[in-house]
């Protein structure tokens, strides 16, 4: 519909001070986005714009002093230089252990597609400068042929199930339940082949993990030869590639917790089914935990509420899949906190439902909250009650050793007295889904042993520490209880 000149509408406030778009780093650089020397120090691009940049730096407290200083400046490809200039720092905003830095250009300005195409360029004559480039020149050769053999499964198995449904001349439900039958077969005989290639790809891999150069070269021959086969299956595709734009969304949770064969095809799903079974230890950890807060609740009946809170919930499947029971044994009162504003509506959508049918014996609030402040626990919790379970099913598994054991102390200060505080977390060992998620669906997490699990603990006053190893040798499950 054609508007009045009258009709349109201005900017307000700061807002009608025009500034050059600002654009995320990965919408302009598909793959290697450039880092940022600022100084001597290589800190991780932001975003830029035809003025300036914005960066994230490692040393939160060196730069407030230096606002309104002159710096020079290069992008860099690799060690390779992309441009470079001078810029005046403008601005610093603390963000969690980082700091993010705003350099305005003093010296000429950038322009957007020269940038990125100068950005193409020098990675395709960086690509076929490299004397390796194309070979298996420093792959482990237990690691390439674990490759050809993941792939000479994978496709023997598509082959078999695609031939069948071709030849197959039944139709309707008949031919949806040969189909299916098919599956189940294909299904039963893969997984523990699967399996068995899964551990001896961690066995190989252990003397990789302490050499970053080693590491990045196994990852990215990984990536060529064995994730393009894995793509076919739902769960995988969607961890490779990231469509709410970070790993683990609550959607990924939630194919391994209702466990459906999801795909066109039987092929497809048997591929998503290979995804299910790598993150199985997503639903177990989730069930441990749910058996936790439903013998807790049973535990003391009344009409005293409970308070429990869940960091970074995700869908918080266990909720309203618990709250589903015919009769509440106390009332509770649930909160659920997440960066993801998908994810809360989720959760609560499908737990309203259940709270309604309670009548006024359940409650679900949810909280929505940056990833920063979701390390800011105490403040975050200011609002809200002393809970009497506080757990964190997937948080931890981003956080470093010292930032863990920071949010560990905070929760457990939010923990009512007699209460618990769980927190899970990927293990170390062979059976971890580690080589699986870094190598094919490029997911990093921090995998832990039992000693740095408790490590998370040290200094606090507690009565016991119970941690388990969950069913399939993936993740620890840790119950701290505080005294009364």
């Amino acid at each position: 519909m054609m508007r009045t000149y009258e009709e349109l509408t201005g900017a307000e406030g700061r807002r009608m001070f025009y500034r050059a778009e600002r654009f995320r780093p990965d919408d302009l650089f598909k793959e290697s986005v450039p880092v940022v020397m600022i100084g001597d120090e290589r800190a991780a691009l932001k975003n830029i714009s035809m003025t300036g940049v914005a960066v994230q730096s490692s040393r939160l407290d060196a730069w407030d002093a230096r606002i309104g200083t002159e710096m020079p400046f290069e992008l860099r490809v690799g060690e390779d230089r992309l441009y470079g200039g001078a810029g005046r720092i403008r601005r610093v905003e603390p963000h969690g252990a980082r700091a993010t830095v705003a350099l305005e250009f003093t010296t000429g300005f950038l322009d957007i597609p020269a940038i990125v195409t100068d950005h193409d360029n020098l990675l395709l004559a960086q690509a076929l400068a490299d004397p390796a480039f194309g070979t298996s020149e420093g792959i482990l050769p237990e690691f390439a042929q674990l490759c050809t053999e993941i792939v000479n499964l994978f496709r023997s198995y598509k082959q078999v199930l695609e031939s069948f449904e071709a030849r197959l001349k039944a139709t309707g439900r008949e031919r949806e339940q040969k189909l299916l039958e098919a599956l189940i077969a294909c299904e039963d005989r893969i997984v523990p082949q699967w399996k068995e290639l899964w551990y001896r790809g961690s066995d190989v891999l252990e003397p990789v993990w302490s050499d970053p150069a080693t590491l990045a070269r196994h990852k990215r021959y990984a990536e060529r030869v064995l994730t393009p086969d894995f793509m076919p299956g739902a769960v995988m595709r969607r961890c490779y590639e990231k469509p709410l734009g970070y790993p683990g969304d609550f959607q990924i949770m939630n194919y391994v917790y209702e466990w459906q064969r999801v795909g066109n095809t039987p092929y497809e799903k048997l591929l998503h089914r290979i995804g299910i079974e790598t993150g199985a230890c997503v639903g177990t950890r989730l069930r441990m935990t749910q058996k936790i807060l439903g013998e807790r609740i049973a535990a003391n009946p009344g009409d005293k509420a409970m308070n429990i809170a869940n960091l970074g919930c995700g869908s918080a499947y266990e909720v309203y899949d618990y709250l589903k029971i015919d009769r509440l044994a106390r009332p509770v009162n649930f909160t659920l906190i997440d960066q993801d504003q998908r994810a809360l509506s989720h959760a609560y959508e499908h737990a309203y439902p259940e709270v309604v049918r309670h009548a006024g014996r359940a409650k679900v609030q949810c909280l929505q909250a940056s990833f920063a402040q979701l390390l800011k626990a105490g403040a975050l919790f200011q609002t809200l009650p002393p809970q009497d379970i506080l757990y964190s099913l997937g948080l931890f598994d981003y956080l470093s050793h010292r930032r863990a054991r920071a949010l560990a102390h905070d929760l457990y200060a939010q923990v009512a007295p007699g209460g618990k505080l769980i927190i899970a977390n990927v293990k170390q060992g062979r059976e971890t889904c580690q080589w699986p998620l870094e190598f094919v669906t490029d997911w990093s997490l921090i995998y832990r042993t039992e000693d740095d699990m408790r490590a998370m603990l040290k200094g606090l006053d507690v009565e016991k520490v119970t941690i388990e190893e969950d069913a399939t040798k993936c993740v620890w499950v840790m119950v701290a209880d505080k005294p009364l």
